[in-house]
């Protein structure tokens, strides 16, 4: 029995002093000798070669579920990355939104700023529309009194009535005519009025020795000073 208890206590030294099986080298080599030198103790202690071969195959799958942890932590570590990355660009889509909308609002003020001032000359112009209503119905009122006045400087100033005619007159000696019977009907006027004709002729202008009457004279002058009604023997002056 104290045998055994002294070949207990060498094992109880020699696995103390043996190095843990996770610092052990995995190589196929380190396997072999450890394998060779420590069997027997290993037998002794209860390990069995299969019981060996399962632990080697935990040790193995241990370290490829460490390995797919290490893969998953960098996986997980690029994701956070790339987390932090999406969150940064968001921030900046934020704060280009923000300064979008303030663009946006600028843009609404500006332009609410527009649409008064077009309606406010929008009734500027409607004012002055009102306005120039009456000044278009004075011009058109100036216009008709221009055409007026117009018509009637175009009218004959003078018609002689009576004058007895003959055969081949014509516009000078007309206007002797006219001269003779303002001399003899006005002599006062013959050095103070002066007077220009501008035209004058009998009308119709066509003669006839069948007719009654003698045709009018229509005379019309370009400035005259005087004008006046008179009746003689056969002769009548009527100021148009």
């Amino acid at each position: 029995m104290g045998k055994k208890q002294g070949r207990k206590a060498g094992n109880s030294k020699n696995k103390s002093t043996s190095p843990p099986a996770k610092e052990r080298s995995s190589s196929p080599a380190t396997d072999q000798s450890w394998t060779e030198n420590d069997f027997d103790e290993m037998r002794e202690e209860g390990f069995s070669p299969s019981n060996f071969s399962e632990l080697k195959e935990e040790l193995r799958t241990q370290r490829k579920e460490t390995k797919n942890l290490e893969k998953k932590v960098e996986e997980l570590t690029a994701r956070v990355i790339n987390a932090e990355k999406v969150i940064n660009e968001m921030k900046e889509m934020k704060t280009m939104t923000r300064e979008i909308r303030d663009k946006c609002t600028s843009f609404s003020n500006r332009l609410d700023q527009l649409e008064e001032r077009v309606s406010a000359i929008e009734d500027q112009m409607n004012e002055m529309k009102r306005e120039e209503k009456p000044k278009e119905k004075r011009r058109k009122r100036n216009e008709q009194s221009l055409q007026e006045v117009w018509d009637y400087v175009k009218r004959p100033n003078l018609r002689l009535i009576g004058v007895p005619e003959s055969e081949g007159e014509n516009g000078t000696k007309l206007e002797n005519t006219l001269q003779d019977i303002i001399q003899e009907n006005f002599p006062n006027l013959v050095g103070q009025a002066n007077i220009q004709i501008q035209e004058i002729q009998r009308t119709p202008q066509r003669y006839s020795s069948r007719r009654a009457t003698p045709r009018h004279i229509i005379a019309r002058f370009t400035k005259v000073e005087m004008k006046s009604n008179s009746k003689t023997h056969n002769c009548q002056i009527h100021q148009s």
